[in-house]
């Protein structure tokens, strides 16, 4: 079984097929050990394993230790940051790269509690079966979707997809579930904030807002997350607000305005200003750079 690891993840396949799939290393793609790495939403189904080495991930705002065959399952809108990985890091990460979540197809309706329990315990152990069986499946699924003259290609991709998503579920069914690692109380209300910001950043800007929601005063937040993370409250929120200005102008055909209202700015020339405040450019640049 052979893996590329020489292009970076996300463009390793063609554009236009339903999955990514890919293998990535510790010492190829680093992350920085502490808070840089910003949490980001699913936008669809995302299964990761660790073939080698370790690493430290937060998960809706729980933080996970995670060792060679841990795999951790991700469901859209899924807070996800990675914090941490080692050297001899491996990882095999499948998931969706379309508009369309092909795990929506499982009837989770029938099996809700199953559902709920894998959302309330996205990472779990496996045994070496368990893994050869599930990277041999991603592999499938790969083989599949690169066969550009088969008729049926993606149908046949979406089949196993979902296949391996009720592998998965058995495999919860049968297996423990890891426990999320402890944390001190500042890192928990800081892991805390970065989760609602990332869930409610395109409606609200404001620290008060934050603050009520955690039942907090907006002065002992803003003195958390400056002690914690070395930035302050406001920085987070902002960067998280570019962020998802970025992504919608980088990767949709919407247009300026649409972006400024689905970020729930006043007009697009108050969004053209914060955005250029915020990246020394204007979002119309941005749009043609990229």
């Amino acid at each position: 079984m052979e893996h590329n690891l020489s292009s970076p993840p996300w463009e390793a396949e063609q554009e236009d097929l339903l999955f990514r799939i890919f293998t990535l290393s510790g010492k190829n793609y680093p992350l920085p050990n502490d808070t840089s790495a910003y949490p980001q939403q699913m936008p669809n189904s995302v299964v990761g394993i660790c073939l080698q080495g370790q690493g430290e991930v937060i998960i809706d705002h729980k933080a996970y230790s995670f060792h060679k065959n841990d795999m951790f399952v991700l469901f859209p809108k899924t807070v996800y940051q990675p914090i941490s990985r080692s050297e001899d890091f491996i990882g095999y990460i499948l998931g969706g790269s379309g508009d369309r979540d092909h795990v929506g197809e499982i009837d989770y309706a029938a099996a809700l509690p199953l559902y709920l329990h894998i959302r309330e315990n996205p990472c779990i152990s496996l045994a070496d079966q368990d893994v050869k069986m599930l990277v041999g499946l991603g592999d499938m699924i790969k083989e599949k979707v690169r066969r550009l003259d088969h008729p049926y290609r993606k149908e046949i991709a979406e089949h196993l997809m979902i296949a391996l998503f009720y592998e998965i579920s058995a495999i919860y069914q049968r297996g423990q579930p890891l426990i999320q690692r402890n944390r001190k109380r500042d890192q928990e209300l800081f892991e805390r904030f970065l989760f609602l910001v990332t869930q409610h950043c395109t409606k609200e800007r404001r620290l008060d807002f934050y603050a009520r929601e955690m039942f907090l005063t907006p002065k002992y937040l803003s003195s958390v997350v400056k002690q914690v993370s070395g930035r302050s409250a406001s920085e987070w929120i902002a960067h998280t607000v570019i962020i998802n200005a970025k992504s919608m102008l980088r990767s949709s055909s919407m247009t300026v305005q649409q972006i400024s209202n689905e970020l729930n700015f006043p007009n697009p020339s108050f969004f053209g200003q914060y955005f250029k405040k915020h990246t020394g450019i204007t979002p119309k640049e941005y749009k043609q750079k990229v």
